[in-house]
């Protein structure tokens, strides 16, 4: 836990440099004029990250980075890979040649290996909160504490696409769904999962609250009404994705979504919602989409919840929670007054301090890492 805790005190602290550097600028206009938003400088929002990219791309046991480690060792060079490349079978040929071309030209060290994803997927996450939050210090800090990091110890072929994806976001902003849905696919070569994320662009476009994102709730309420009939829908599609294997090993020990993980990442929607009215004149058009994209994340924990699969669908989330970053800081800046506003920050952080401990100490156990390069080892 020694490096968790180094990683958490790190992001705090530049977390806090880079909004005290930050700059403002008008992010759009609404009856009152234009309205003005702080962001942070690029390198310190960077620096702020580094921490993390540098101790997932070192790490050499954390999560299932065994398995990655002994699945990339076990890879060819790429003159020899084709059946491997090319094998029906094969549930991540993406992933595969995208390793076996690391391997082959770049380097056949695993910690190059993981770096090089620990990069693309720090940076990934770092430049949307650069680009679109309010307040990137708080950010960083919601990315730690509500320990959406792990993924990029643990999970970290889904997570790559995840933030892949979340880099994306001018995209849907831009309304251009053939480029989106092209890069989905390609994605959808690494992890499968990916493919959820077509149908959802067009739920999540538009206004909050419109008739598409209630159509969602809709779906979530009928979910809750009928949970045997829609527990096996679920088992069977999941049967042919990515979580094939996992559908067996833990089908009699997995009793869901954690309900504290629930709440924490749907405070933001619940927010939203509560103060619909008094937000509505200021919403850009990245906290619509981050609303929405909010809405999304805690239907899918709720079905993963009542669907006893926290393993296997409580994972989708990842690909809409990050949005939440974003939500957060917006909402705490934009719905509380001068004198509540010091006050909910506190709040905020000793909740999320209290949690980050929940789930590292308690639920995970003081979750552990290793590195034979920085010569770490804590378990």
């Amino acid at each position: 836990m020694q490096v968790y805790w180094f990683m958490l005190g790190w992001v705090i602290l530049f977390g806090i440099l880079s909004q005290v550097t930050a700059k403002r600028v008008c992010v759009g206009q609404n009856l009152d004029g234009d309205m003005y938003e702080s962001r942070a400088n690029l390198f310190m929002a960077f620096v702020t990250f580094a921490v993390i990219i540098f101790f997932a791309g070192a790490r050499s046991f954390s999560g299932d980075t065994s398995a990655y480690i002994k699945m990339f060792n076990d890879y060819p060079l790429f003159q020899n890979a084709h059946d491997i490349i090319f094998d029906n079978s094969a549930r991540e040929p993406g992933f595969r040649l995208f390793s076996i071309l690391i391997k082959t030209f770049i380097s056949d060290n695993y910690t190059v290996w993981l770096s090089i994803i620990a990069i693309i997927s720090g940076i990934c996450v770092m430049i949307p909160l650069y680009k679109y939050s309010c307040n990137f210090g708080v950010s960083a800090f919601l990315f730690m504490a509500s320990c959406q990091f792990t993924w990029m110890f643990n999970g970290m072929r889904q997570f790559l696409v995840a933030t892949i994806i979340f880099s994306c976001t001018d995209l849907i902003l831009k309304n251009k769904p053939l480029l989106y849905i092209l890069i989905v696919c390609v994605l959808a070569t690494i992890h499968k999962s990916a493919f959820i994320l077509i149908p959802m662009y067009f739920i999540a476009q538009g206004e909050p609250w419109n008739k598409r994102t209630l159509l969602f709730i809709g779906c979530i309420v009928l979910a809750m009404l009928f949970t045997s009939k829609f527990t096996n829908l679920l088992t069977d599609v999941v049967e042919q994705t990515d979580y094939a294997t996992s559908v067996n090993e833990f089908k009699n020990t997995d009793d869901g979504t954690n309900p504290i993980r629930i709440l924490v990442e749907s405070i933001p929607i619940i927010l939203a919602f509560v103060y619909r009215n008094k937000i509505k004149d200021k919403l850009t058009p990245i906290i619509k989409l981050s609303i929405n994209m909010s809405l999304i994340a805690s239907g899918l924990y709720i079905i993963s919840k009542i669907a006893s699969s926290g393993i296997l669908l409580g994972r989708l989330p990842i690909y809409f929670s990050m949005y939440n970053l974003i939500l957060l800081p917006w909402l705490l800046r934009n719905i509380f007054e001068k004198r509540e506003k010091d006050l909910v920050y506190y709040v905020m952080i000793i909740c999320y301090f209290a949690f980050f401990y929940y789930q590292m100490v308690i639920t995970w156990n003081g979750i552990g890492y290793a590195s034979q390069v920085l010569n770490l080892k804590y378990y």
